[in-house]
């Protein structure tokens, strides 16, 4: 598959796994129209509501996506985020800077046409399947501390894991990765458009935490089983770029 058809599959997987993870709270609308994907989100703060562009080519008027968005979301009294894309939305990014708005973070991402060989999990590293409402405990505490590197307040995090019958479904995998008995990591693979797309979350303040979780994700055998339903796997990570070549 060549580089452009990766990068396709794997944008489309992002943009459904924020779709599917919105539909966790409730009240949240999504909205697609001109190649663009609107996200109003049930909870009133602007990192939760999203705009996506979905054209394949770069954007020529960046300043009327902008003031699409802006319009948008005016009606309805939001704030929102822009999610941009490095290898095609140069031109909104560069828009963006010239107009000063506000950088929240850039999260790295990469993709693997074939699995991951070799190679064992670190010592003393557990992975744990999330199933329920009481394993999805750990998964949350992670996950709203990794936010808050994004400016996120914890309890917005927090809330997106409220309702544990909205989380869990049959297409999207969750795991918990524990470093010497405590919650350290936390993963969820969503399988849609061919790609097994690994997201993952690394407690802050944790010596070595995002290597675990690098190892975890791209060597355990029990999280490449998402392979079975997916050609291609794409990967998130929530900070800085922690993937290396073993």
């Amino acid at each position: 598959m060549k580089e452009f058809e990766l990068l396709r599959l794997a944008d489309l997987n992002l943009i459904e796994f924020w779709r599917e993870s919105s539909k966790w709270i409730p009240n949240t609308e999504i909205f697609e129209t001109q190649e663009t994907v609107f996200i109003n989100s049930g909870i009133d703060f602007p990192g939760c509501s999203l705009v996506f562009n979905l054209s394949k080519d770069a954007i020529e008027q960046p300043a009327e996506f902008i003031t699409r968005s802006k319009a948008f979301f005016s009606g309805r009294k939001r704030g929102f985020s822009l999610l941009l894309r490095g290898h095609c939305d140069q031109n909104i990014i560069q828009y963006c800077k010239d107009q000063k708005i506000f950088l929240v973070g850039e999260q790295p991402g990469m993709v693997l046409d074939r699995k991951a060989k070799g190679g064992e999990a670190p010592a003393g590293a557990e992975l744990r399947w999330v199933n329920n409402a009481t394993e999805l405990q750990d998964f949350r505490e992670v996950a709203a501390e990794a936010f808050m590197d994004l400016a996120f307040p914890r309890e917005v995090s927090e809330s997106y894991f409220t309702y544990a019958e909205r989380v869990l479904s049959p297409f999207s995998i969750l795991a918990t990765i524990y470093f010497d008995g405590e919650a350290s990591c936390c993963a969820m693979a969503l399988l849609s458009h061919g790609i097994a797309g690994v997201y993952g979350w690394a407690r802050p303040g944790k010596p070595g935490a995002r290597d675990w979780l690098n190892t975890v994700c791209r060597k355990s055998a029990t999280l490449q089983s998402t392979w079975a339903h997916g050609r291609s796997s794409s990967r998130q990570a929530s900070s800085e770029p922690r993937y290396i070549r073993r």
